[in-house]
Formats: structure tokens, sequence, C-alpha cells
């Protein structure tokens, strides 16, 4: 199966990545993330998405779409999930991915089912599964492997 993850960040990704790669899955990743608010963090972030990539040895796209202004916790919802996952699928649609998954499903601090209902909305749109393994237990594990490589 190819699979494309949307990743938020080398931390949530690191253990589901490996997960998967173990499982015998082709991943490749998009590294989107609108809600990162200054410039800086954003490079921080995609500099180490980036390295973990090629530590791991898969492919990352990166959309840079570097802010995205709400005004209300209903706007930042929508960009914290619908528009990541949203664009996940659009990317996987345009290139020929077997699934999709988000790294989202790893932080325990996210709504879960909130990605779990967006995912299987646009699986349906799509026509594309969207792979939901629940990875929240390893993500303490995801941020100790990130650590160790001395990555962001």
């Amino acid at each position: 199966m190819k699979l494309l993850m949307h990743m938020c960040c080398a931390s949530c990704s690191a253990l589901p990545i490996r997960t998967l790669m173990d499982k015998g899955v082709d991943v490749d990743g998009l590294y989107y993330n609108p809600n990162i608010h200054t410039d800086e963090e954003f490079k921080k972030i995609a500099d180490s998405v980036k390295k973990f990539s090629e530590i791991q040895g898969f492919n990352v796209f990166y959309y840079p779409d570097l802010k995205v202004e709400v005004d209300s916790l209903e706007a930042f919802d929508l960009t914290r999930y619908d528009l990541r996952i949203k664009r996940t699928f659009e990317l996987a649609k345009e290139l020929g991915y077997d699934a999709i998954t988000t790294s989202l499903l790893s932080n325990p601090s996210m709504d879960h089912e909130k990605v779990l209902e967006i995912g299987h909305r646009y699986e349906k749109m799509f026509d594309i599964p969207f792979y939901d393994e629940d990875f929240r237990e390893g993500f303490l594990e995801s941020c100790e492997i990130i650590k160790k490589l001395g990555l962001y």
C-alpha cells in the first residue's frame, strides 16, 4: 500500500512512520501546518521533518501555508484539522496514493474523534481510504525518537 501521511511535525510523526514502514507500508509525508505563527518556527519544524525523512528514507512534500488567521475557536479547529486532512486527500488523489493518514492521530492533545470524523468524511468524497490507526499510546516514544536524533 502506498500511503500519504499528513505531518504536523517530526515529533508527532516519528513513531507512526516507523510503525507503518515496519508493516511494509510505502509511506510518503506531506508537511502542512497552517497554525504555525512565525516563519522561524515554521522553518525549524520543516527542517526537522526534512532531516527525519532523510534518516528514515521517505519522501516529504511541503505545503507552505505559513499562517491562517482565525477569529474564533471554530475557525481554529478548521485550520487545525479540516484544512490539513483535506489537503492531504487532494494531493493523494492527484498523485495516485492508495490511502492517507495524519500524524494528528498520534497527539493526545488533539480531538481524536474530530480527526476521525473529518478523515472518514473526506474518505467518501475522494474515494481514498483514511487509515485511522490510533497512535496516541506511542506519543511520548515518538517525541523521544526525535529528541535522540537531535531534531526539533
